[in-house]
């Protein structure tokens, strides 16, 4: 296994080529350091201390360090953080190419598409629960609607029951509402009774995403 941690910490006087040396003799059958740096596109820097380096260039001297094993399967948490555009869409690159090899990636990630880019399957977790599951066009396919956030006396199971609403939470005294629209849904609710308020209404449409 190789692992790239948002939180890695190794030593900055060790420079680039060293760092990788030692990382490589962990494993019984490492990538020459040659590939290694070619593949992390690390050759211009390979003798400069990592204390000296960029935030971007840490980055791929992390993503070197699990690669150098040439490990079966790889977690990579957060790896193109401080990478700019061009940079992030080479290792998006690489990364394939690791795919390709036959290679397990598990990848954390905030930039969706990143996610959508490179994802066989993909698992969307809120605050630890895992709030959607599936190949990246099923997630849109049934993430894509309305959001609704209001005050109502209506259960929430009440109103998950209505036509059209795909999931409902309580969200301390608001309700918030998934639905593939929205005006059916609010209609409905401000008919269900006089003394349901709907103190706030906030819309936004999704954009194929939680």
């Amino acid at each position: 296994m190789g692992a790239m941690l948002q939180v890695a910490k190794v030593p900055e006087t060790l420079r680039v080529r060293e760092h990788i040396d030692l990382f490589s003799s962990y494993y019984p059958k490492p990538l020459p350091l040659a590939e290694t740096l070619a593949v992390a596109g690390l050759q211009d820097i390979r003798n400069r201390e990592f204390g000296e380096l960029s935030g971007g260039q840490r980055q791929r001297v992390l993503f070197a360090l699990a690669l150098c094993g040439d490990p079966d399967i790889f977690f990579l948490d957060e790896p193109t953080v401080d990478l700019d555009v061009e940079s992030r869409r080479q290792l998006w690159d690489e990364i394939r190419q690791l795919i390709a090899r036959g290679k397990t990636v598990l990848l954390t990630t905030h930039y969706l598409e990143e996610a959508d880019a490179l994802a066989d399957r993909v698992v969307v977790i809120n605050r630890g629960q895992i709030i959607a599951e599936g190949t990246p066009a099923e997630i849109k396919a049934s993430t894509a609607g309305r959001r609704i956030r209001c005050v109502s006396s209506i259960d929430p199971a009440t109103v998950r029951a209505l036509p059209g609403v795909i999931e409902v939470r309580r969200d301390r005294e608001a309700l918030e509402i998934h639905a593939r629209e929205a005006e059916p849904i609010l209609r409905e609710m401000l008919m269900r009774g006089a003394n349901n308020r709907v103190e706030a209404a906030r819309l936004a449409r999704t954009k194929g995403w939680l």
